[in-house]
């Protein structure tokens, strides 16, 4: 039963008068009646009129009624158990998995299900809740580890429950997601852990790293560059192979000294057609090795034919200008046309024609236009762009915004607001943005640790059909304020920088490993994007990456158009997956506008081809093929041993315990041993405002009806 507290605007004195009040006001209306009634009635009726009067009374003073309802909590015990791919590993402590599946049906549970409420939950990526865990409940499929993700996710899930303790089943390799420190102490209940694995350097030979191109040109030589880690070796030679299909193109010797060491190994091909080709590096296996799935590594070129025509136009010399200048320069597949201003909507190199920008394959914008610019210059960039050259913005303090509105059609932008503060941020990339080809090679590695850039004068907005690839970052916190955008309309595309001051990024890099190129390939990757020309054919239908983890589903994505470049919403988009012998089908979805997608439930590992046929009013449009990848990511296999040490930190900073799988049988009584471990007692509280319940209205109009009905029964005056 409830706790029930009333309160009310009124005193317990005039309550207790108005009571008094209206029991002698009914009592005096009923004393005598015409005609004259029996006892029982005249009782009943004074009652009647008694409590209406002292209801109505009541109600002035909006009562508010609380019930406070008691229950007891158990404390809820989590069993968190990893599935990635790495606990398929059999090192020298033996089966990884049959070791985390026996482990897991140990007695100790039992006995804490008695006193507890249990969840549990596997993850990878993802954190999965479950009924409980068996062998069937466990894919040991995943493509990495996330302890931080699944603790931050196991916070929201329990947020209203009586979380009093974490176990987790890992082996400690972290591939994926935030420190899982940090969201360990952020929990703020004890984190248990159990090992699974062995941590010394196992007996193994590895492709760490692949650095290439991701797009390059026929006939240039392509330089490959891998990274081999070894360890438990001593003085063993391996072939590190090139490969493309079946087919060698580059091969290298080396010998793997003893301990845990790395080498670079370089390689070179040179495409000889074009399109997007699959490569692969790969390293000889040695007997006795953990895993030979870490031993390949695969990777994909786009080949294009010529030389791209860049025309760079500032509105005047910048520090911005001449670091962007030099990092085209520096990639000699770039050709760089330069016109900087001089005031007057003069260049120092001549006039800006049309003919300049229409044998450009994009045009870079670094603070242009300017207060004097002349519009002849600007209406020939906006032609340029109206025929599908890429555009690039990069502003400065000194943009002049109503002239940069010829160009705003063809940006992925609109200007929201204008401002005189200069302030600092830094570049914020999201995690699914990583991938992006502007961000490979090195930049999305280090694009936390670059230093600061500028933002003054504009406030920028995205527009419904543009991606923002990155945010604007303040310290610690990343906002929601887009810093780099991107937009592909058609046969168009566009790039802006909300942020000026780039050329930092060159000069106060140096000493940063990995950052030293960092501008020279964000300007080439960027001139790349907007150049590569596969998305001005009306008809597209492609894979949604070029490969796929062996869990993940299959997406396709298509866009179908006329000759015109309208939208044909009628289509029929079908495909056809082939792998030798296998074959799926898939029919993809309508999603209004010309816009079509699908999913294939997740493949096995391999190299696959796609024919797609796209019909409508009964003709064929267009056939697309294409290939794509399933397997191959072998970020589970790059590190195998089991890192103890960051489990042994997370149960030692929450005030939880360490366990290898033998000593499981200690839990019951180290949880028992806990302060906060019990149960607790949950009051929950309900507020009734009665002044404002219709039912309490129809309370009091039932008594003065039910008075009425009875007088006039009985013919009273």
């Amino acid at each position: 039963m409830p706790d029930l507290h009333l309160a009310t605007s009124l005193n317990t004195f005039l309550i207790l008068l108005a009571a008094i009040g209206a029991g002698a006001f009914a009592y005096v209306s009923y004393r005598v009646t015409l005609p004259p009634v029996s006892r029982l009635l005249r009782s009943t009726l004074t009652t009647l009129r008694g409590l209406s009067l002292f209801l109505l009374f009541l109600l002035l003073g909006e009562p508010l009624l609380s019930l406070v309802y008691h229950h007891s909590e158990k404390p809820v015990f989590a069993v968190l158990v990893d599935q990635s791919k790495s606990m398929t590993i059999q090192d020298r402590s033996g089966d990884r998995k049959e070791r985390l599946l026996k482990a897991v049906d140990a007695p100790a549970f039992k006995t804490i299900s008695s006193t507890s409420d249990m969840l549990f939950g596997a993850f990878d990526t993802k954190l999965h809740l479950l009924q409980a865990i068996s062998r069937d409940s466990l894919t040991f499929a995943g493509e990495g580890t996330d302890i931080g993700g699944a603790l931050k996710q196991l916070k929201s899930l329990m947020a209203e429950r009586n979380l009093q303790g974490v176990l987790l089943f890992t082996d400690g390799t972290v591939t994926a997601g935030p420190s899982p420190l940090y969201e360990a102490e952020e929990l703020g209940i004890p984190v248990f852990a159990v090992g699974i694995g062995d941590s010394s350097e196992p007996h193994d030979v590895l492709v760490r790293r692949v650095a290439a191109n991701t797009i390059t040109y026929v006939g240039n030589r392509v330089p490959v560059d891998a990274t081999i880690k070894s360890s438990g070796t001593s003085n063993e030679r391996v072939e590190v192979t090139l490969l493309e299909g079946g087919k060698t193109l580059d091969r290298k010797t080396i010998t793997l000294e003893s301990g845990t060491r790395e080498y670079d190994v370089p390689l070179s091909f040179t495409p000889d057609q074009e399109g997007t080709q699959k490569f692969a590096v790969e390293v000889s296996h040695l007997a006795g090795e953990i895993s030979y799935q870490n031993n390949r590594s695969s990777f994909f070129v786009k080949v294009l034919k010529s030389k791209m025509q860049v025309v760079l136009v500032a509105g005047a010399p910048s520090a911005d200008v001449s670091a962007i200048r030099r990092a085209l320069q520096d990639d000699k597949n770039i050709e760089v046309k330069t016109f900087i201003g001089r005031g007057g909507g003069q260049f120092y190199e001549g006039l800006l024609t049309d003919q300049v920008l229409r044998d450009a394959d994009c045009v870079i914008l670094v603070g242009y236009p300017r207060v004097g610019d002349s519009a002849p210059a600007l209406i020939a960039i906006a032609r340029a762009a109206e025929l599908g050259k890429g555009l690039f913005f990069i502003p400065s303090r000194s943009i002049d915004f109503q002239k940069l509105k010829t160009l705003e059609p063809y940006l992925p932008f609109v200007v929201t607001a204008l401002t005189e503060e200069e302030g600092q941020l830094f570049f914020s990339l999201s995690d699914d943005q990583r991938n992006h080809p502007i961000f490979r090679t090195s930049i999305a590695d280090v694009s936390s640790k670059l230093p600061p850039v500028f933002v003054a004068g504009l406030s920028f907005h995205a527009k419904p059909e543009a991606e923002v690839l990155a945010h604007a970052r303040i310290q610690n916190v990343t906002t929601n304020d887009p810093l780099f955008l991107s937009r592909r309309v058609n046969r168009s595309k566009s790039l802006a920088l909300a942020c000026y001051g780039i050329w930092r990024w060159k000069t106060y890099s140096e000493g940063i490993t990995g950052a030293e190129p960092v501008l020279e390939n964000f300007m080439s990757n960027s001139v790349r994007w907007l150049v590569t020309r596969d998305d001005e054919r009306p008809v597209q239908v492609r894979p949604t990456k070029e490969v796929f983890g062996g869990s993940d589903p299959v997406e396709f994505t298509a866009q179908v158009y006329d000759d015109n470049y309208k939208p044909i919403e009628a289509g029929e988009v079908s495909l056809s997956v082939t792998k030798k012998d296998q074959s799926s089908q898939l029919t993809l979805m309508s999603l209004g506008n010309g816009r079509f997608e699908g999913v294939i439930d997740p493949l096995p590992e391999g190299d696959y081809r796609y024919t797609a046929r796209v019909v409508a009013g009964g003709r064929q449009l267009a056939e697309e093929k294409g290939t794509f990848s399933v397997g191959g990511l072998n970020a589970e296999f790059l590190d195998t041993k089991a890192n103890k040490h960051l489990l042994q930190q997370i149960a030692l900073r929450t005030g939880g315990r360490y366990y290898e799988p033998e000593d499981l049988h200690r839990l019951p009584d180290d949880l028992a041993s806990l302060a906060g471990y019990r149960v607790r007692e949950v009051n929950m509280s309900q507020q009734l405002e009665l002044w404002n319940k219709t039912w309490m209205l129809g309370l009091l109009i039932g008594l003065l009806a039910l008075e009425w009905i009875l007088r006039k029964r009985y013919g009273m005056l």
